[in-house]
């Protein structure tokens, strides 16, 4: 199969998730978020819907570049999403908003992270969303979205004259 075809059954060379949730309406309430589509996922990868861990399942260690956004419908209180990996925070991975006061109804928030973070065989992420003080927040239907990316990484071979050289291992 070449890659330019249009296919249901998409799966990349190099290690790819994407993610989304089409049931829409998860609250944030001191949980981790899970996705019910899985719309891109490379062999690199071990997920299953509704699951709230995505785990690197072969040797494809590496930098990958996680983008993390959903639409929030909050009535007040700050929610707050961070990015775990191995069941630890990350450090500088949230993003936090904050909405209106006690009691309005229709605030609409939206929240993404983008976070750079290297992965190896074993090594599992979780996308954690808490509504710190007011009442629980809701995801926008079709709103949250989990995208990873493996970052090829360029080094020179001395080999063919100093040249630029992808050094990527594809397994």
């Amino acid at each position: 199969m070449r890659y330019r075809e249009s296919t249901n059954d998409i799966r990349p060379a190099i290690p790819f998730l994407f993610l989304y949730d089409t049931g829409g309406n998860q609250t944030f309430d001191g949980a981790f978020l899970t996705w019910d589509t899985v719309k891109i996922k490379s062999d690199h990868f071990q997920y299953k819907s509704d699951d709230d861990r995505i785990s690197l399942k072969t040797n494809s260690a590496g930098l990958f570049k996680l983008h993390f956004e959903c639409s929030l419908d909050v009535s007040a209180g700050n929610t707050r999403f961070s990015i775990y990996k191995n069941g630890s925070e990350l450090s500088g991975s949230y993003s936090e908003t904050y909405s209106g006061t006690i009691g309005q109804t229709g605030i609409y928030e939206f929240v993404s992270i983008e976070y750079v973070l290297y992965l190896e065989k074993g090594d599992y992420v979780q996308i954690y969303g808490d509504n710190i003080n007011g009442t629980d927040g809701q995801s926008t239907p079709s709103s949250s979205r989990l995208i990873i990316e493996f970052l090829p990484m360029y080094g020179w071979d001395n080999a063919s004259g100093g040249r630029e050289d992808y050094k990527g291992v594809i397994r």
